[in-house]
């Protein structure tokens, strides 16, 4: 049997004050809710890949981090403004996992950049904030069943929290 991965460190009281006074939501800080950002193991990667990056990378384009993460994972970077319910209902079907993994790990790096520096690349902005309009399209919120109108609220307080002023 092998061991579950560790989860990486994540807490109000551990993270930069800009982000702690922003996520004031409990589902920003939980590591195993899955309608939270940070609630998958894509996003647990992304978190720890991002915190290593900054350690050896301070002045590093978190693009770039996201560019190898995908390149690792083998999901495909592209499609980034698809947004239309059709066109994302073809991607789903012609690459579910690479369509599902890159809005993960989009939200993840978003979020991991504030929670780290208090701050947010605009075009990591960009993509996320499309990420989350393609996750709050019907098709997707479904695969959350019970759990979609959940989905749906916290997509909701991401995108706020998103837009706000990060510079």
């Amino acid at each position: 049997m092998t061991e579950a991965p560790e989860l990486p460190d994540l807490s109000p009281d551990d993270c930069h004050p800009r982000a702690a006074a922003a996520l004031t939501d409990p589902f920003f800080w939980s590591l195993t809710d899955e309608t939270a950002p940070f609630g998958n193991e894509t996003a647990h990667e992304t978190l720890t890949a991002f915190r290593d990056f900054r350690d050896e990378q301070p002045k590093g384009s978190p693009l770039e981090l996201l560019d190898a993460l995908l390149a690792r994972w083998e999901v495909g970077n592209d499609h980034w403004d698809a947004v239309d319910a059709a066109e994302v209902q073809a991607l789903g079907e012609e690459d579910e996992y690479s369509l599902l993994t890159r809005d993960e790990a989009i939200l993840a790096l978003a979020f991991s950049q504030i929670v780290t520096e208090g701050r947010l690349d605009p075009e990591v902005r960009r993509r996320a904030l499309l990420a989350l309009a393609r996750q709050a399209l019907p098709a997707l919120l479904s695969a959350f069943e019970g759990r979609a109108l959940d989905r749906a609220l916290r997509i909701d307080r991401m995108r706020a929290v998103l837009s706000g002023r990060w510079d």
